[in-house]
């Protein structure tokens, strides 16, 4: 796999496991310990937050070609 396509490949993951960690804190509320949903809800805001300086990351390399 080139580079782009690698990037590519983990930003789709990243965004499934974002879809994942979401629906977790949806379908679960209300019941689940707060402990368990502050960590589904600090899990979700890791791969955001991996999302984005994935992205950034992403146009720092298109810029660069």
């Amino acid at each position: 796999l080139t580079e782009m396509a690698a990037m590519e490949t983990e930003q789709s993951m990243l965004l499934a496991e974002i879809e994942f960690w979401r629906y977790m804190i949806e379908s679960r509320r209300g019941n689940i310990s707060e402990q368990a949903a502050e960590r589904m809800l600090h899990a979700c805001k890791l791969a955001e937050r991996k999302l984005m300086m994935m992205e950034c990351t992403s146009l720092q390399v298109e810029t660069r070609q």
